[in-house]
């Protein structure tokens, strides 16, 4: 009764519930360009299989707001009752011999790369897989771990792009993980988890500024025997001597396929032909197109052919979207409201579950090559006023400094101070691209050099960070960077030298901040449940030194941290009475309910109150964290109450232990953030014995980017015991 394109829409029609009927919302697979890479063939293709399906009454078309696909109502199609009887009455293996009826992803003359891809990478274990764009690299390695013995293993799939890093590759790689690593053991540890496929899809589009990291990631993978496939065009950034296969494009004959049936072979062939067999062409393609001239190549096809034919407004959205540097959530486009269009037009690849999008890339690169520089620069004005709307989401602040670099814009690196705390514990890897760009830019700049160093304290990259600081002529900028360097890597000798050099140069209150945070660094270098040394003498002695400024804007803050630092270093040599009358002195300038008094009277009763009732401290946690004014201070309190629970109370530390922020969703810097994290990751592998070697070398990590490095050595210590 139906030719075969017909019941293969039908079939696929049919796996959808019958209450997407009525449905505001439908999914973009219902939509014609849904449809259309379910089949395998180009929109014009399906047009006359939907149309016979309609007038028999097996489908309906409606209007519906697709999911993900812009704001305005699309046509979609849906399968009615009759077809639903007929598919009953009509089993797959029924008709068409146990053939499967829709591969999941349908590829098209591949089949002899396809098998040969399949046996080299079972002895291999890697392999490359190159080509121009639109070629079908994507497709074909779908297709592949959709076959055994590929398809029975946990596949891990990471789009790169331009401002991708190991954290970003890994996010994608275990998006159901919280965790950002940010050791390199650490790191390596959770990638060879299991017996699974890994994949990189574009990896041309990787920045230099990470390649060395993703490459060092690659080669351990390889060396563990996991199954890896990367994907790109030539040249690749990364040197990998691993084995290639070069798609080119298809024949013809193979190629004419991707059209509608319903044409006739030679016309079909001829199309095929016209457009060099080139797959990308072929989606792009609907029938009436003018077709290139012979010798024409593909990108003339798509700027004289696929795009003259846009409206302005469809156009304008098109070259907004060209220069995002990675795909992005539908809804916060600009002009997200025209996505729909586009899709319908075949000109947009779909990411993350079809959350995200961003232009195909063959229609990118035409596009952009369209444009002058002018016309670039307007668009990237437009960018970062659209995104500077969303000045509070650090991804998309990272975004607006993408254009102002691209603009050259002097105020990116001004505006630092203001930004660099609140966007590096999210996004370091793109800003540690985006100043690298901006250094082959601007070479001689020395405040781009110490923000770069900056960035590269943060992920641990010391040879970076000397690199920078060589390029900074200003001492006390060039010394604030050697000396958190010094701190890294636990050269105390030298980090106290520096500090005392940047002790003479440095403004009083400048000063007395440096000394109260190597005093709290003091502080906290130490592991709640292992012995520490006692440090009471040079904390007092840093204290000391501090000479409080006269404006009350400034004292009154400094004088508190004192307080702080002094209670808690009477907690640590056990003097109660000490850490009470301090607590009164601030009760004095103050009340007994500020966030901060009730904060250190709960550590004073952990402190000295080893018998009291897990009730109790419940009791006392939760009244102190109720009080306190930010995600941070309240997170500070339960990881407190975790500690004394450990090992009191396993069962009861894991509860509270869940219920503490993940440090990565803490938006704060530096090494306060990095000693939150390494407290909570220390935790996390003494509580989770599955994954205590990870934990371990990850707290250590931290441990050591806060400059705790006694605390990291207990925590080496206890690592290398697990190994």
């Amino acid at each position: 009764m139906f030719s075969r394109p017909q019941e293969k829409l039908l079939r696929y029609l049919g796996r959808f519930p019958e209450s997407l009927e009525k449905a505001w919302d439908v999914p973009r697979e219902l939509s014609l360009p849904g449809l259309s890479e379910a089949m395998g063939v180009v929109r014009s293709g399906l047009n006359q299989p939907l149309n016979f399906l309609e007038s028999k009454g097996f489908i309906l078309v409606r209007v519906a707001h697709v999911i993900g696909g812009g704001t305005r109502r699309r046509q979609v199609y849906h399968i009615t009752q009759q077809g639903r009887a007929w598919l009953s009455e009509h089993p797959a293996e029924e008709v068409l011999g146990g053939e499967a009826v829709i591969a999941s992803t349908k590829i098209i003359g591949r089949e002899d790369e396809l098998m040969n891809l399949e046996r080299a990478l079972l002895d291999e274990h890697t392999m490359i897989v190159g080509g121009l764009s639109g070629i079908g690299k994507t497709t074909l390695v779908r297709a592949l771990m959709e076959r055994p013995p590929f398809a029975s293993r946990p596949l891990h799939w990471a789009d790169v792009n331009e401002l991708s890093d190991v954290k970003s590759i890994l996010a994608a790689w275990f998006p159901e993980d919280k965790d950002r690593l940010s050791d390199r053991e650490a790191q390596r540890e959770r990638a060879n988890y299991g017996d699974a496929c890994f994949v990189l899809d574009d990896l041309h589009t990787l920045s230099s500024r990470h390649s060395d990291d993703v490459l060092s990631l690659l080669s351990y993978l390889k060396e563990h025997k996991r199954t890896v496939v990367v994907i790109g065009r030539y040249p690749l950034t990364l040197e990998l001597d691993w084995k290639k296969t070069q798609l080119t494009s298809l024949e013809p004959e193979e190629a004419m396929h991707m059209l509608g049936e319903h044409l006739g072979d030679k016309e079909r062939l001829s199309i095929s032909q016209a457009l060099g067999g080139h797959p990308m062409a072929l989606k792009l393609y609907s029938e009436g197109d003018p077709l290139p001239e012979a010798g024409s190549d593909i990108q003339t096809f798509v700027q004289e052919t696929m795009l003259n034919p846009l409206d302005s407004e469809e156009v304008s959205t098109l070259d907004h979207l060209i220069l995002n540097p990675s795909p992005l959530p539908v809804d916060d486009l600009p002009r997200s409201a025209m996505i729909g269009a586009l899709d319908d037009h075949a000109l947009l690849r779909w990411a993350s579950q079809q959350e995200k999008v961003e232009v195909q890339h063959l229609v990118r690169n035409v596009r952009r090559a369209m444009l002058s520089d002018d016309e670039l620069n307007l668009l990237h004005e437009a960018s970062i006023e659209h995104w500077n709307s969303y000045e509070d989401i650090p991804k998309y602040a990272v975004l607006s400094l993408y254009h102002q670099l691209a603009l050259d814009r002097d105020n990116m690196v001004a505006s630092m101070d203001t930004q660099f705390e609140r966007l590096v514990p999210t996004q370091d890897g793109a800003m540690a691209v985006i100043f690298n760009r901006a250094i082959e830019q601007k070479p001689g700049d020395e405040e781009l050099h110490y923000w770069a160093g900056k960035i590269a304290l943060h992920r641990n990259e010391k040879e970076r960070v000397k690199s920078h600081a060589e390029a900074v002529t200003s001492l006390p900028l060039r010394h604030d960077l050697l000396y958190q360097l010094a701190l890294l890597e636990g050269n105390e000798a030298e980090a106290q030298r520096l500090l005392e050099a940047q002790l003479n140069d440095g403004s009083e209150i400048g000063s007395s901040r440096l000394l109260l945070s190597a005093a709290v660094q003091h502080l906290d270098d130490r592991v709640f449940d292992q012995p520490s040394s006692d440090q009471s003498d040079d904390i007092e002695s840093l204290l000391a030194r501090i000479e409080l400024p006269e404006d009350p804007r400034f004292r009154s803050p400094m004088t508190v941290s004192i307080t702080m630092i002094q209670h808690g270093l009477a907690l640590l040599t056990g003097n109660h009475q000490q850490a009470n009358e301090l607590i009164e002195v601030l009760e004095s300038l103050s009340s007994i309910q500020d966030p901060l008094l009730l904060q250190l009277n709960f550590k004073t009763y952990l402190a000295f109150n080893p018998d009291a009732t897990i009730e109790d401290l419940h009791e006392r946690a939760q009244r102190a964290m109720e009080a306190q004014t930010s995600p941070f201070h309240r997170a500070i309190i339960g990881l407190a109450l975790t500690e004394r629970l450990f090992p009191r109370d396993t069962l009861e530390a894991r509860t509270c232990f869940d219920g503490l922020p993940h440090p990565d969703s803490l938006m704060v810097s530096g090494a306060t953030a990095h000693r939150y994290a390494a407290r909570w990751w220390y935790l996390r592998g003494q509580l989770y014995a599955e994954e205590a070697r990870m934990a371990m070398r990850e707290s250590a990590h931290r441990f050591r980017q806060a400059g705790c490095h006694k605390a990291a050595r207990a925590v080496a210590q206890r690592l290398h015991r697990l190994l």
